[in-house]
């Protein structure tokens, strides 16, 4: 959808808007289309980077895949482009970009993959924990800038991240407590 929609807005730079998820149009005038088509709005325009975009989404979906299955990924991937779009719909809030639904799947990729190495650039190797505290920064940093409503989206967005890997962190730091627990009753 993204090579398509890649297509379609440098034809005619009107696509973007034509493309996006603008809960007005949804619900007072009835295109529906939206609610899908906001996903083929293409991360950039230069046509090099759009060929890496793309390689790269289609690499992290499989190695998803490969960890959890079709169906869990499934179930992640829809998860969130409901919260993204009942977020929308329920605040009027616009989805003009989804940038932050890529970097969900990727943080879910270099949660299961984290010491997988990346080669940023086709030249510097970089592994996707570091990768994963750079986005983070980044998301840190929107929040920070943005307003309560782009805030909330940020949240509606990531909460698939966390509904999904909360669990697991929940429990490592479990299991980080009873070894500090058993250290020190062992030391004393």
């Amino acid at each position: 959808m993204q090579a398509a929609g890649y297509l379609f807005v440098t034809m005619d730079a009107r696509w973007i808007e034509r493309l996006a998820l603008l809960p007005d149009r949804v619900l007072m005038e009835g295109e529906f289309w939206r609610l899908l088509t906001f996903l083929s709005l293409p991360l950039s325009l230069s046509p090099i980077w759009v060929i890496f975009v793309l390689w790269f989404l289609y690499f992290i979906l499989n190695t998803i895949e490969d960890q959890w299955g079709a169906f869990k990924t499934t179930l992640y991937v829809l998860v969130s482009v409901l919260l993204m779009v009942v977020f929308s719909l329920v605040t009027g809030y616009p989805i003009t970009n989804i940038a932050g639904f890529e970097s969900t799947l990727f943080l879910a990729a270099a949660t299961l993959f984290p010491e997988f190495e990346v080669r940023l650039f086709l030249l510097l190797p970089v592994k996707m924990k570091w990768l994963a505290w750079l986005t983070a920064f980044f998301v840190v940093i929107q929040v920070m800038q943005g307003g309560w409503l782009d805030r909330a989206f940020l949240l509606a967005i990531y909460s698939n991240y966390v509904l999904f890997f909360g669990p697991v962190f929940l429990s490592r730091v479990r299991q980080a407590r009873r070894r500090a627990r058993f250290r020190r009753q062992m030391g004393e």
